[in-house]
């Protein structure tokens, strides 16, 4: 029989913005969820939104990831027969939504997503009403294959045990927590697995869409332009390699030299020139990925990638807008743009990161 205890009742919703865990004169942050909090923001008053948001991927089984996070975030609606892709949509859609109440008419948006879910993640954009104008495909080296070792498993779900198996399992406080590093694969035991073997369920990622959307306006980007001061890209401020035009795919340094080596040179130069191409910065300490009272995030984006982003899309000393702050990536690569910014973080634990990486 169905469960007669009604469901309780979702919590209040704040009806304004709350005092921020940071107010400096370029960066504002605000501790809460983006959902709540982005309807709640000045009305029109934001040039742009560079963020670098949760994929849908239930990544490493955090929470904020997956569909259990994603409805915390909805309490007003009811999820219970939506799967878990329809529920990062929706999510979407819901995020989206507030950032289409506070950007100015004409702001741009660029958002990463991942490469299973990006549609679901353009679909909620584009149903809060905004246009999708472009997709920059960033094609680095840094993904890690999560894949299933099909024959390992076969000989498993049979109960045979590879004896020259070897895996190292780490316990230290490392970026993913505890990590499993398999050493050796091991035989395949049995008939099944030595068939299977060398079979997975993955490719290695090494592609990642940023998706470019736009709030719309009305009458043309030349008005829109004079009376808002948004609505299109600043080329100039992204070119790149002896001013070159800014391309819609980027690499890191990883992929650029894979590409040189197999193409050599074209029209005497390597052909890797003709795209932006970005390292990881060392900044600030001597790691990317910062560390405040043993916490690191473990989704950092480099910081020059998130620096030209910004320059694309914001005008020059324009507002920009981070609704997922989590490390404080995109908060620092504004920041040392000379722009301001306003982050939004949902989980505690990397506020005093984002403190660390603003920094001087």
């Amino acid at each position: 029989m169905p469960d007669p205890t009604p469901p309780p009742a979702p919590a209040p919703r704040l009806a304004e913005l709350p005092a921020p865990v940071i107010a400096e004169e370029q960066t504002t942050v605000y501790l809460g969820d983006a959902v709540e909090l982005l309807p709640l923001l000045p009305e029109a008053s934001i040039d742009a939104l560079v963020t670098d948001p949760p994929y849908g991927l239930s990544f490493n089984g955090h929470s904020w990831d997956g569909a259990s996070g994603f409805r915390e975030s909805l309490p007003h609606m009811d999820t219970s027969a939506m799967t878990a892709p329809e529920v990062f949509e929706a999510w979407c859609t819901a995020w989206a939504a507030g950032a289409l109440h506070v950007l100015k008419p004409g702001a741009y948006v660029a958002a990463f997503g991942g490469a299973r879910t990006w549609h679901r993640m353009v679909r909620g954009i584009e149903n809060a009403g905004f246009e999708i104008r472009d997709q920059i495909a960033w094609l680095h080296t840094t993904g890690m294959p999560k894949s299933m070792d099909l024959a390992h498993a076969i000989d498993k779900h049979l109960g045979a045990h590879r004896t020259d198996r070897i895996v190292q399992t780490t316990d230290h406080d490392g970026v993913l927590g505890a990590t499993r590093t398999v050493l050796s694969k091991g035989t395949p035991v049995t008939d099944d697995a030595q068939q299977w073997d060398g079979w997975g369920t993955a490719l290695r990622p090494a592609f990642e869409p940023i998706i470019i959307a736009r709030k719309p306006f009305a009458g043309t980007v030349v008005g829109n332009v004079l009376q808002h001061g948004v609505g299109a890209i600043n080329v100039d401020g992204g070119r790149f390699a002896d001013d070159r035009w800014p391309t819609n795919v980027v690499f890191d340094q990883g992929q650029a030299d894979a590409l040189d080596v197999l193409t050599g040179t074209w029209q005497g130069e390597s052909l890797s020139r003709k795209f932006p191409i970005f390292r990881f910065d060392h900044k600030p300490g001597r790691e990317e990925r910062p560390r405040a009272f043993g916490v690191s995030h473990s989704t950092v984006k480099p910081l020059a990638l998130m620096r030209w982003l910004i320059t694309l899309v914001t005008p020059p000393r324009g507002l920009v807008l981070e609704p997922f702050s989590g490390s404080g990536t995109t908060l620092q690569a504004a920041v040392e743009a000379h722009y301001g910014v306003i982050g939004v973080e949902k989980d505690p634990s990397f506020i005093p990161l984002i403190r660390s990486r603003l920094e001087v």
